[in-house]
Parts: C-alpha cells; structure tokens; sequence
C-alpha cells in the first residue's frame, strides 16, 4: 500500500513551515517572483541515465532517506539543488537516484522550478518523489497576478557566490602560453593603478586577438602573477595559475593604422585596443594578463554525482581572503585531479584526513602507529582543467589542509 511518509513539513534551516501547503520540490519566492534565479543547462550522462533507469520504477530504499526527509517541501529562494538532494537524501551527491525518484514527472531531470512541491511517497520499503500536478509548466503565485515561465529561474547546483571569483580564474599549461595571452600596455589617463570604469589599452595575440567584430567574445578576465601549482607528493609542476584581479570589455578593437611616411610612402602602424574595466577584485595595474571568460558554460553543467571509481587525489592549495593553513566548509580549494584524470564539473570526492602517528605502548619509547586515514566531508567539484581542478568544500567536520587525501566515495 503506498502512502504518505509521515515527517514534518521543514525549510532547510530546519523551521517547521506550519500553514503552508506544499506539495512538491519548489525553488523559489514564497509569494512572489520578481528576480529569475540563473537558468541551468545540465547534461545527463548515460551512467547517470541507467542508474535511475533501475529505481524509477520504485524509488529507492528508506533506509537511503535522509533522517529529517520532508513528507512535502515548497523550494524557498536561495536553496540550491546540493542542499535540496541532502534534505532527502543522506548522501546528496547520489543526485542520479534522487532523479529516478522523480523522473516521470520532472521533465528535465536536473532541473527543479520555481513554483513546484515535492511529494514524498512510500511503498513496500521504497521511497519516490513526486511533482504534484499541475506544477510542470507555468507557475502563478499569489498575491502577485505575474506569472512567469520556470525554465527562467531553476535552481543552482551551489550558491554562486562562493564560486563565482574561480569560474573566472585561469589557469594556463606552462609559462610558454603566457606570451599568447595579451596584456595591459597602458592607461588612457596615464596612470599606474586603475579601478572600475578606467580605460586602458591592450594589446591583443595571435591566440586571443582584441577584436570583439564577428560576434567574438567582449569580456575578458584580467590576472597577474602566475604561480606554479605542483603536487604535493612530487613536486611536479601541473599548471599556473593567475590572481584574478578583476573583468574588462572591449570597448574599441584594436587595429593598424596607415601612417604616410618620408618620401610619400604609406605605412602601417598598430593600435592597441581599448578597455573599460569592469568589477575588480583588486587594483589593475599595467602588464596585468588577458585571458577569455568562460564561466558560463563552466557553471551551467555540473550536477552532483560520483567520479569514476577508485578516483585518488590530493588538495594542493586553499584559498581565503588571507595567508592560511586551513580550510572549511564554504572554501574553495584546488586538487591535482583534472580531464586527463577523468574529471567533470560536478563530481563529488570524499575528503580523507591523514590518521595521526600515535605512540605504541607494545612497541617500546620511539614506536609509532598510524591511524586510518579519517573521512571529513565532501568536495564539489566545479572547474576542471587538464591536470588542475577546482572544488567546493562541503561539510567537512574539521579544518582542510594542503595534502588532504581524497578519494571516491563509498
């Protein structure tokens, strides 16, 4: 017999929505809906197709049910999918299942709309999620008369402003690409150190020419100071990666100019291109780099799912506001696991911290034991290069540090 899993109606902070009517997985305002959320475009891969081939029909165990799993749930502005899945799912990055719960009624299966309620059903040991009717295509909320269409607003996979600086971070292969990357040659107002709404002057590169005609690309990140990402274990250089300083748009291409010169002669002389700085993190300053945007093909395709088995890597750099040696959950660190490893935005690594060399009372003064190597949270991967990725610490119960051990996990 199939029933109503009988748990309390929650938010994700935990406060009990009483008054409420929610019946299926809704990310949005409660009452209105005025500013969209960023559009997702996610790509299932045939792994994750056949895993939730197999629970469709049924679901998934209870026994895989998080503990506080909500019989119904109206998604808030501000949740995100990782925390949607781990309000049901004691495991959030098997995301898969989570889909197979719901496939029949979610019709892209990586993305949840604003507007919709969650069911949750029980049978026979299973548990399924479903969209309650009505709640597929447009939604209108009360009291406003606005109604709008859901694709505009799904959900992110993580908050965006905790990734938002490395979506732009480049990381290059050697210092050989750096001379195929243009630079900042001076500033109209002639001076040194130059903010927001500044022009300068660049000089763009076979690679990345600055001509934004023909539909290329107008925006481009600004960096300084390559520095060498190496494994901790070797010491083998695996990428450079730039300080992001900051965005600018090309205002005016560059182009070549004819100049007459002695004797009649007509020549031809360069013109850099011209930039308006646009959102920086911190003072541009000339000879800083340009590198192309890429953030938003690298935001809209990473859902939570498992790396290939017996994936291992390490954490080789953490970073914060400051100099530190540690890190925690909402931080962002960098792996030496990348495309070459079988990486993707979107898979999860567990987090292993080293077991401790404790003394050994049976093995005399100097003898030492070395414990098991410790679980301590996940990392979401978002930002994959060919050795060098990019990964958000989720939950992790003690500091992170530099040679952290990870692995697929279990």
């Amino acid at each position: 017999m199939t029933h109503y899993l009988d748990l309390p109606v929650r938010s994700l902070s935990g406060r009990v929505l009483a008054g409420c009517r929610l019946t299926a997985l809704t990310l949005a305002a409660s009452c209105s809906l005025s500013v969209p959320a960023l559009a997702q475009s996610h790509v299932v891969t045939a792994q994750q197709r056949a895993q939730a081939q197999q629970v469709a029909a049924r679901g998934v165990p209870v026994a895989q049910l998080s503990a506080n799993a909500p019989a119904r749930y109206t998604v808030q502005r501000g949740d995100t999918l990782w925390a949607i899945s781990g309000m049901y799912l004691r495991q959030p990055w098997r995301w898969p299942q989570l889909w197979g719960m719901n496939m029949d009624t979610v019709r892209n299966p990586h993305l949840i709309y604003p507007g919709q309620v969650l069911q949750l059903y029980v049978a026979d040991g299973y548990a399924t999620l479903g969209v309650a009717q009505g709640q597929v295509g447009t939604i209108r909320l009360s009291p406003s008369v606005r109604s709008e269409p859901l694709a505009a607003a799904a959900l992110p996979t993580v908050r965006r402003d905790l990734i938002a600086p490395f979506l732009v971070r480049p990381v290059i292969k050697d210092m050989d690409a750096l001379d195929n990357l243009p630079d900042v040659v001076a500033s109209v107002d002639d001076r040194l150190i130059l903010g927001n709404g500044d022009l300068v002057y660049g000089r763009g590169t076979d690679v990345v020419p600055l001509a934004a005609r023909d539909g290329a690309p107008r925006d481009l990140a600004i960096f300084r100071k390559p520095k060498p990402l190496k494994d901790p274990a070797t010491d083998e250089v695996l990428g450079y990666e730039g300080e992001y300083v900051g965005k600018a748009r090309i205002v005016r291409d560059e182009f070549f100019e004819e100049v007459p010169g002695h004797g009649g002669a007509v020549t031809e002389e360069y013109r850099p291109a011209t930039l308006e700085i646009l959102d920086v993190a911190s003072e541009v300053r000339l000879g800083d780099r340009l590198d192309l945007l890429t953030e938003d093909t690298d935001y809209t395709n990473f859902v939570p799912r498992l790396p290939p088995p017996d994936t291992r890597g390490t954490v080789i750099s953490i970073y914060a506001d400051q100099s530190v040696n540690n890190a925690a959950s909402g931080q962002v660190v960098a792996i030496n696991l990348g495309k070459v490893d079988g990486l993707e935005s979107g898979h999860v690594l567990q987090i292993l911290r080293a077991g401790r060399l404790v003394r050994d009372r049976e093995g005399g003064p100097n003898a030492r034991i070395r414990l098991p190597d410790e679980p301590n949270g996940v990392l979401l991967v978002f930002r994959v290069f060919d050795r060098v990725s990019y990964g958000l610490i989720m939950d992790s119960h003690d500091p992170v540090s530099v040679g952290d051990k990870l692995a697929t996990p279990l």
